[in-house]
C-alpha cells in the first residue's frame, strides 16, 4: 500500500514537472533585451517613487519613451546618465548628484518599526519596542522612511564623498566578437 503511494507520487510528480517544463518552453514570451538591461541597472526595491509599480514596469516605460531616464530618485544622476546612454537620449541634470542616507536619533526612537516597514531595501533593522538602526551600505536615500516616523527621529543626512564612500563608475560593457 505504501509502496503504491510512493510510486504514484513519483510518477505524478514527474508527469507534472515535465508538463510544466514544456509549458514554460511553449508559452515563453521573448522580452526586449534593452528592458532587461535597464532593469538590471535599477535599484530593484520596487519603491514606486517613479510612479510605476516596480522597476520592471519603469524600465519598460523608459524604453517606450513614456518615462524619463531620471525618474528614479534612489538611483540618482549616475543611474540616469547610464540609462540615458543606453537609450541614446540626452538629459540635463539640474543639480549635482547628492547621496543621502537615513539617520535615526537614538534618544527619540521608540522601536515602533514604521520606518523598517516603509523601507523597500530592508536597510533599517531592529526589534519591536527596541531602537532601530540604518545599514548605511544598503540605504539608497530614497526618503520613504522619513515620512513614516511619528517621533520625528529619522532624518536624511547628506553623505559627503570621501575615499570610503566614493566608488569608481563601472566600465561600459562591450560586445566580444
Amino acid at each position: 500500500m505504501i509502496l503504491a503511494s510512493v510510486i504514484f507520487f513519483i510518477v505524478m510528480g514527474s508527469v507534472l514537472g515535465a508538463a510544466l517544463g514544456f509549458a514554460a518552453i511553449f508559452f515563453r514570451v521573448e522580452s526586449n533585451p534593452l528592458v532587461d538591461q535597464i532593469e538590471g541597472l535599477l535599484p530593484g526595491g520596487q519603491c514606486g517613487q517613479c510612479g510605476e509599480a516596480g522597476c520592471r514596469q519603469a524600465a519598460e516605460k523608459m524604453v517606450s519613451g513614456e518615462l524619463s531616464p531620471d525618474c528614479c530618485p534612489p538611483g540618482g544622476s549616475s543611474l540616469a546618465m547610464n540609462v540615458a546612454d543606453l537609450l541614446g537620449v540626452s538629459i540635463e541634470m539640474s543639480e549635482e548628484d547628492k547621496q543621502y542616507v537615513a539617520f535615526i536619533d537614538e534618544s527619540v526612537c521608540t522601536g515602533c518599526g514604521r520606518c523598517a516597514k516603509a523601507c523597500p531595501f530592508d536597510a533599517i533593522v531592529g526589534a519591536p519596542k527596541q531602537m532601530h538602526t540604518v545599514i548605511k551600505d544598503i540605504c539608497t536615500g530614497c526618503q520613504l522612511c522619513s515620512a513614516t516616523c511619528s517621533q520625528d527621529g529619522l532624518t536624511m543626512k547628506e553623505v559627503k564623498p570621501d575615499s570610503s564612500t566614493w566608488y569608481w563608475p563601472k566600465p561600459k560593457q562591450t560586445a566580444v566578437v
